[in-house]
């Protein structure tokens, strides 16, 4: 554990006094930064619309490709959780290949921006296609087109769109609150279209006339949202902040300059780790679908648990700016955890009670307010902290330490669904599955997530800036003003 004053970090007697009428601790609460334009609110929701559509893609793949591939497709469960962990690796090599080119792009609308345009009619159409897999192929080439489009959907489209809207938070305001309050209106967005989507889906392809007809219907409607969804926020937002210092030249650097300094931040790691544990319980959510059919006997019922844990969130996290405000992020984030254990061994006590189950995941979903309502403000501030520690700002790629951890976490709990089943024999051709298959569907629903939340209890713990924040803050500040010379790296 580094000390508060690490060896390092920059001095504050060159700025401004604290105390002082030009010291930033006596702006206005809640105002931006010097030099910087407030976001107002029509940019605030432009922002987060962007994840209305970012989730109806990524909520609908984590949810329901797997099922999509062992029960209309049928791929075979094993094969089916290895092409989806073999896209999410790939996933993760894009995530830094896409970040570095994010962090050298230069134009008038920003770097971050003109990737969410462009990734657009990539993700989108590769997103309908990935729910189209022909059926006069073989089972090779039905394997094979699952692969590619997987691919080409998540590794190549939605990582250059969502890593973009990911880094855009960072540069559209530098303000620490207002990082906050745009985590929860996009969290907001996001919650609520996995919310539609898990619980609309199966009913919306039943009332389109089931089977493949079904699967194309929904997607292509899911589709055309997120593409307009994306628009609105290229159009909408507005690129802030760029450098604390002209010396920086972060553009110009080479990428093995930009990874050494990355790879010095320690919190990069433990964002990373962050990600992966809270996106492997996503990931593994989609055993929910079969665990609603077999363990409680109606596939209907997803739809209810999404509701139990996604409601709670839509009220709770508006409380979040003022707790983080008073508390810092962490201790919010260590009681949510621990609070979220406690949800899943509720629902562990009788998982064929479908209230029992219910009651739990009510109870998990409380917990996971904190960590859900300020996941990626945390990540802001690693890039905040690099920046403070280096004098560099590498948004793009620092952003990739969150996304390949999205990536690969979810990839490896979905992965583990497609293995863990095929291992207790389950067939997506049967109408009646082996009571090894049933066992193993609870253990994959609610026996792995508690796992997931002890070990993202351990990530927090260690995950401390908000020790360094007041300062930390401070300093960027005084930096852009020219009132504090820069750090050197």
């Amino acid at each position: 554990m580094a000390s508060h004053q690490e060896s390092g970090a920059p001095v504050a007697e060159a700025g401004p006094a604290v105390g002082s009428p030009d010291s930033p601790e006596n702006a206005p609460a809640g105002s931006p930064p010097a030099a910087e334009t407030p976001v107002r609110m029509g940019e605030r929701l432009a922002y987060s619309v962007g994840d209305v559509g970012g989730n109806l893609i990524f909520a609908a793949v984590s949810s329901f490709v797997l099922f999509y591939f062992t029960d209309t497709v049928g791929i075979g469960a094993a094969i089916a959780g290895t092409i989806i962990l073999l896209g999410r690796v790939l996933d993760g090599t894009m995530d830094l290949v896409i970040g570095t080119m994010i962090d050298k792009t230069k134009t008038r609308w920003g770097k971050a921006r003109p990737w969410v345009l462009l990734s657009t009619p990539i993700v989108v159409l590769a997103f309908i296609g990935l729910f189209n897999v022909p059926a006069g192929l073989s089972s090779t080439g039905k394997e094979i087109y699952a692969f590619v489009f997987y691919f080409l959907c998540l590794a190549i489209g939605y990582t250059g769109s969502n890593l973009a809207y990911h880094t855009l938070l960072s540069v559209i305001t530098s303000d620490g609150k207002t990082r906050v309050s745009l985590t929860v209106m996009r969290t907001f967005a996001a919650l609520t279209a996995t919310l539609l989507v898990n619980f609309f889906t199966i009913p919306l392809i039943a009332r389109f006339g089931g089977g493949q007809g079904g699967w194309t219907a929904v997607v292509t409607i899911y589709g055309a949202v997120a593409a307009i969804t994306f628009i609105v926020v290229f159009l909408g937002t507005k690129e802030r902040v760029t450098t604390t210092v002209e010396s920086d030249h972060s553009a110009a650097r080479p990428v093995r300059e930009l990874l050494r300094i990355l790879l010095k931040n320690p919190y990069f790691y433990l964002g990373f780790a962050l990600f992966f544990t809270q996106n492997l319980a996503a990931g593994i959510g989609g055993a929910g679908i079969y665990f609603a059919r077999d363990v409680l006997g109606d596939a209907g019922l997803y739809g209810f648990f999404s509701l139990a844990g996604i409601g709670p969130l839509l009220i709770g996290m508006w409380f979040m700016p003022a707790i983080t405000g008073r508390f810092g992020k962490r201790l919010p984030f260590l009681v949510g955890s621990a609070l979220a254990a406690a949800g899943m061994l509720i629902a562990l006590s009788d998982p064929t009670d479908f209230n029992v189950v219910i009651a739990g995941a009510l109870i998990r979903a409380i917990g996971t307010i904190p960590v859900s309502a300020a996941l990626f403000a945390l990540i802001a501030d690693i890039v905040d902290y690099g920046e403070w520690k280096s004098g560099v700002r590498i948004d793009g790629m620092t952003y990739s330490a969150a996304t390949a951890g999205q990536n690969l976490g979810a990839g490896v709990g979905a992965a583990l669904i497609g293995w863990l089943l095929a291992f207790a024999q389950y067939d997506g051709t049967a109408a009646v599955q082996p009571q090894s298959a049933v066992d193993m569907e609870v253990f994959l629903y609610l026996g792995i997530p508690l796992i997931v939340c002890v070990l993202q209890f351990m990530v927090v713990f260690f995950l401390n800036l908000d020790r360094y924040q007041p300062r930390m803050t401070q300093d960027l500040i005084a930096r852009r003003t020219g009132a504090l010379p820069a750090a050197q790296d």
